[in-house]
């Protein structure tokens, strides 16, 4: 296979869904010779929000401290292999067709002899943990896709586990409460292995009984580590993490929003557990970069591109709306998906926006009926006009700041979405 018939082939697995569990993942990984086994050193990293934000800072960490670092994460924003890096570069499309082809012979044999077929996610996964062992990688940084327990990332054996915070978000799949989901998430704990945690209230209270019963050793934001903020503006944040064993002073974590300092305090904890020393944690937290997630990448005219696509990612946003932009003019480019809770989320940021375009995100089969969005924003005062084409959308929002209607354009909702937005402002659309 060449990039793009692999790159079809792994789409062509869409048509099987979404199905937690780890039957299917453990068979196909057997047949390409348990790649997950016998190679780096994992680090597995789930919870609501915040996954791929600390991720990426783990990863920069370890490889200011000169560790070959492998990445895992989901989904990508402008290209398939973005989700799969080696010392922060994508993975080449060359060597992702030759992966995927030995990865599709194995399930085309799976199938042929009576199971099920993996989904998208799965051989996705497969694809990983197999150019993650043969680059040599020293290191991996694995982000759970959904959950924890029945994800098909929870095949590794993670040396430390991180757990961000908890919320509600993939009910359908994860459970209808937030001890449900905790305890899900709960899953990629290992016995005697160390977990770190952002987690509170009821989602810390299931984590922290999982923790017990495996003699897991939990390390606890607000508890055992902690982060103060120095200073803020929007070139980032200057913060100090203090763990029981050092304090970590005038730290530069170059990401917008309050939230971040949580995901910066959860990488420096499971960075020091991993015996990356301190003045590499402080380098590579000064290099991340995770655009998509409040970046501002325009300015005169000021357009912010957010991923917030849930009511604990929207009130996030909404928090640093008031931070960095308080009494401006915001008009709004939104698109979220159906599975989403939409209406809750909305709530926050209605009352922050002049007016909106609602667009649907580019995956369209799980856009539901995106006019509904625009019917919210209507049921709340906020003038909402409905455009199916992302690039017209982009034009009209973008029309609106041109006129002086507004003052900032804030493009938000599903990445899907602002991969879109994002490429069409940085002119790398097609």
């Amino acid at each position: 296979m060449d990039y793009p018939q692999a790159l079809a082939g792994l789409h062509a697995l869409q048509r099987y869904g979404v199905q937690p569990g780890l039957s299917r993942i453990r068979e196909l990984l057997r047949r390409l010779g348990d790649p997950q086994r016998g190679g780096p050193r994992y680090l597995h990293i789930t919870g609501t929000n915040g996954k791929g934000s600390t991720a990426a800072m783990l990863a920069a960490m370890l490889q200011a401290a000169g560790r070959r670092t492998a990445l895992f994460t989901s989904p990508h924003l402008h290209h398939h292999c973005e989700r799969y890096r080696m010392d922060g570069r994508p993975m080449p499309e060359a060597d992702f067709a030759a992966i995927f082809s030995e990865v599709a012979a194995a399930i085309r044999n799976m199938t042929a002899e009576g199971w099920e077929s993996p989904t998208e996610f799965e051989a996705a996964t497969a694809v990983a943990l197999l150019w993650f062992r043969r680059c040599q990688s020293e290191v991996a940084v694995i982000e759970c896709g959904m959950g924890g327990a029945h994800d098909s990332t929870n095949v590794i054996d993670g040396e430390v586990a991180v757990i961000t915070g908890v919320a509600l978000d993939h009910m359908d799949f994860l459970g209808t409460t937030v001890a449900e989901i905790a305890a899900e998430k709960a899953g990629i704990l290992r016995p005697g292995r160390p977990a770190v945690t952002a987690a509170s209230g009821e989602a810390l209270t299931v984590i922290a009984d999982a923790a017990q019963r495996q003699r897991v050793p939990l390390y606890v934001l607000g508890r055992d580590f902690n982060v103060y903020a120095e200073e803020c503006s929007l070139q980032g944040w200057r913060c100090t993490v203090e763990t029981a064993r050092q304090r970590y002073c005038g730290l530069q974590l170059p990401l917008l929003g309050a939230h971040q300092l949580a995901n910066a305090a959860l990488a420096v904890q499971t960075a020091e557990l991993a015996a990356v020393s301190g003045e590499a944690i402080r380098s590579g937290l000064a290099q991340t970069s995770w655009p998509g997630r409040l970046e501002l990448i325009s300015r005169q005219p000021d357009i912010l591109l957010d991923g917030a696509h849930n009511v604990q990612g929207m009130a996030a946003l909404t928090a640093a709306l008031d931070r960095y932009w308080p009494g401006r003019r915001i008009c709004c480019l939104l698109g979220m998906l159906a599975d989403k809770q939409r209406e809750e989320a909305l709530a926050l940021l209605l009352p922050k926006i002049r007016r909106a375009v609602v667009t649907p995100p580019p995956l369209a089969a799980r856009a539901g009926d995106w006019r509904q969005l625009a019917a919210i924003c209507r049921q709340a005062g906020v003038p909402a006009e409905e455009e199916a084409d992302g690039r017209r959308a982009l034009a009209l929002s973008r029309r609106w700041l041109e006129e002086g209607d507004c003052d900032l354009l804030l493009v938000c909702g599903s990445l899907y979405l602002i991969a879109e937005i994002r490429a069409l402002l940085l002119g790398k659309e097609g």
